[in-house]
Parts: C-alpha cells; sequence; structure tokens
C-alpha cells in the first residue's frame, strides 16, 4: 500500500472525528524562543506522565488515575481515578494502529483501555497477580480485533498480552529483557518488533514478538535512560540525562547533545521522519533530521515527562497537570529538511504495520465531550484454556 506515517492514518480519522545538534562534548544547540508552543488550560493540577495521539485527538495520562484528551473546545478528563476507581499513579499511555482505542498502565499493576469509538473503560489491571509498577506499554494492531499489548514494569519484566477472537487478552510467558533493572521505555516499529531501554544503561531489541531479546547498547553511556522511540532496526532513539538524544542506525550508538543547560531529556517520540523529545525546564526539541534537533525555549519550567506528535496537535506534558500544544499545520508528513531519509527502507518497515482507518465509521462531534459510558472487567485466559 501507498507509504503512510501514523500521523498520516490519524489525521484521515481526526478529519472526521474532530535547529541543528553539535556532537557529543558540545555545548550549543540550535534554538528558537518561538511562540508556536502554548501553554493551555489543563483540566488536572496533578502530573502529567505521557502522551499520544488518537483517532479523536491527543491523550495523555498521569496522577490520580487521570486519562484526558484534547477536544476541539480544549482539554478535558476522559478517565478519572483510573480504572479501578482508586487514583492509582498513570505512567504509560499507548493507542492501537487505528488510533480507536488508548491502553494506560500505573501503579499497583493497574491497566486499563478505553475505547474511543464506544466510550468504553475496560480494566485489565494486575494480570497474573502482577501489581508492581507498569512503568510504560505499546500496543500494536487493530482496536477490539487483534491486539498485541507489550507491558513492562519496575521489576525489568515485560508481560504480553494478545487479543483473541473471544475478546479475552491471552497471556504469554513472563521475561525480563535486561536482567531485572526498571524498564521506563518500550515501542514497537511493529507487530513483533521492538525495542526497550532500561535504567542500567540497556537496550535491547527483539523480533519474534519479545520471546527473544539482543543487547544493542549503549555500553558506554553513563547516564540514565528515560524513554526510547522505535522507528525500525536501524532507527532508534533514546532520551538520556545531560541533555542527550541517542541514535541508532543498526550499527553504533551516536549521542546527540540536543541541550545546550545539559538539563535531562525524558520524553521521545517518532513518527516516520518527524519526531519530538522534552525534559527537565519546560523545553521542547523538534527533530529536523536524523543528527539535528531545534531545540524551543517555551513558557514553562516544569519538568515534561509526556511528548506526542500528532495529526492535530503536537503536545508536550508534565508536572503539575502542564500541557504544551503546537497546532499541525498542512497535510503532509514531515520530512528532513535534507530529504535523505523520504521512502527510506526504515521508514517502510515502520509504516507497512499501520492499519488504514476508514474515517467515515468514526463520527465524533467536535464539541461531545468524551466519557466512560460503558464500564467492562476484562478477562485474561492462559494459554490453551477452553472458552
Amino acid at each position: 500500500m501507498t507509504d503512510q506515517t501514523r500521523r498520516d492514518v490519524l489525521r484521515l480519522a481526526t478529519a472526521s472525528a474532530t535547529a541543528g545538534v553539535l556532537p557529543f562534548g558540545s555545548t550549543a544547540a540550535a534554538q528558537s524562543d518561538d511562540s508556536e508552543w502554548e501553554r493551555v488550560e489543563s483540566p488536572t493540577g496533578k502530573a502529567l506522565n505521557d502522551a499520544v495521539d488518537t483517532a479523536a485527538g491527543p491523550f495523555a495520562a498521569g496522577a490520580d488515575g487521570n486519562v484526558i484528551a484534547r477536544r476541539e473546545d480544549g482539554w478535558q478528563t476522559v478517565v478519572a481515578y483510573g480504572p479501578q476507581a482508586r487514583s492509582r499513579r498513570l505512567t504509560g499511555i499507548d493507542a492501537t494502529d487505528d488510533g480507536r482505542a488508548v491502553w494506560f498502565v500505573g501503579g499497583s499493576g493497574v491497566i486499563g483501555e478505553y475505547d474511543v469509538e464506544t466510550r468504553t473503560l475496560t480494566n485489565y489491571s494486575a494480570p497474573k497477580g502482577k501489581t508492581s509498577t507498569w512503568e510504560d506499554c505499546a500496543v500494536r494492531g487493530t482496536a477490539g480485533e487483534n491486539e498485541r499489548v507489550y507491558f513492562v514494569n519496575g521489576s525489568g519484566e515485560l508481560l504480553v498480552g494478545v487479543r483473541q477472537d473471544s475478546g479475552a487478552m491471552q497471556y504469554e510467558e513472563v521475561i525480563k529483557p535486561g536482567g531485572g533493572s526498571t524498564i521506563p521505555g518500550i515501542d514497537f516499529h511493529a507487530r513483533e518488533a521492538g525495542h526497550v531501554c532500561t535504567t542500567s544503561q540497556f537496550v535491547g531489541e527483539t523480533a519474534d514478538g519479545g520471546e527473544t531479546w539482543e543487547r544493542i547498547g549503549i555500553d558506554f553511556a553513563g547516564g540514565a535512560f528515560f524513554d526510547l522511540a522505535s522507528q525500525g532496526q536501524q532507527d532508534v532513539n533514546v532520551a538520556a540525562g545531560s541533555g542527550i538524544v541517542y541514535r541508532y542506525d543498526g550499527f553504533r550508538w551516536t549521542p546527540h547533545v540536543v541541550d545546550d543547560k545539559r538539563r535531562a531529556i525524558r520524553a521521545v517520540d517518532r513518527d516516520g521522519t518527524d519526531g519530538l523529545a522534552a525534559g527537565d525546564g519546560g523545553t521542547v526539541y523538534e527533530r529536523r533530521s536524523a543528527g539535528q534537533w531545534r531545540q524551543h525555549e517555551t513558557s514553562v519550567e516544569s519538568k515534561l515527562d509526556g511528548v506526542a506528535t500528532g495529526s492535530s496537535y503536537d503536545v508536550a506534558v508534565g508536572d503539575d497537570g502542564t500541557i504544551l500544544e503546537r497546532r499541525v499545520e498542512g497535510t503532509g508528513s514531515g520530512s528532513d529538511e535534507s530529504g535523505t531519509e523520504s521512502g527510506n527502507e526504515t521508514n517502510e518497515t515502520s509504516q507497512a504495520s499501520v492499519t488504514t482507518v476508514d474515517a467515515a465509521t468514526l463520527s465524533l462531534d467536535d464539541a461531545e465531550r468524551l466519557s466512560v459510558e460503558n464500564y467492562v472487567e476484562g478477562e485474561w485466559m492462559t494459554p490453551g484454556q477452553v472458552q
């Protein structure tokens, strides 16, 4: 099919629903003091820890179990107190390939799914009795049909859930890709291919759905890792301390100092050649090419823990409910100024797994508020279990 980034696919659904970096050791990066990033009113004063784009616009998740969404008239709370109504902190959120559902995870084993179209909240918390804090999640597949969901926790464990024809989620064997260190970030560029990073400078790669993992770095890194973005086997970014975003090209890691003040980079997101990062001091970084990031100073100084490229808005979220957003202009998927990455093998691999959305089937009025209209207790089953 025609090459499409996730932004292209979600822009189609949303239409109906709603400067350079110097080498390692350098101390300067291209900066922008423009006002294209705007702080907007937030429905919560609690920390927001992650963000993602969906067919209904950007979503974010954070403290007290809050899940919020960007509608035409501003941000609103969609889920309050979490899927168990116990106000457990939410740490990660991701969307299905068609953008119709979000999965979110957090403290005490909390796992929830919110279907944007049916407005159904499903509680999948504590699968296999796992009550450690889930740090992050990654989702591939179509909502309600064939999702493959990856959950990682503070004990360094990976649990994979696969949607069955009955609607239940099936467990797969729990493993520890990085030997037990906390896994703050996981991202998959295809249904069974992706990456994780740990707090002990481990980055792992899988091509078989998480059954086996190969360490690919980063041997020389001395600081903490906070997040990563997987675009392909030869295209990975890791957000780290000291103002560094690491880049992997399939052969070697290159550290790029994207912040001249060496503030920690806590979140990174990629969509084709587009990319965003954010971190301490309220600063946002925009990917311009494989080795170049433009630094945007904003009106806030809050720590930013989540960032998402979007089909309607780019967003960054953080402490005290901080929300920064930038309206996405035009209909292009975004490309590097040099044009050197357009149509390369890495992007073709990533884009091939995106599910095309029939925008006409998703009809959310822009002025209509999202809410939880249905609540369901999700079902987990073991391999071979007969229903």
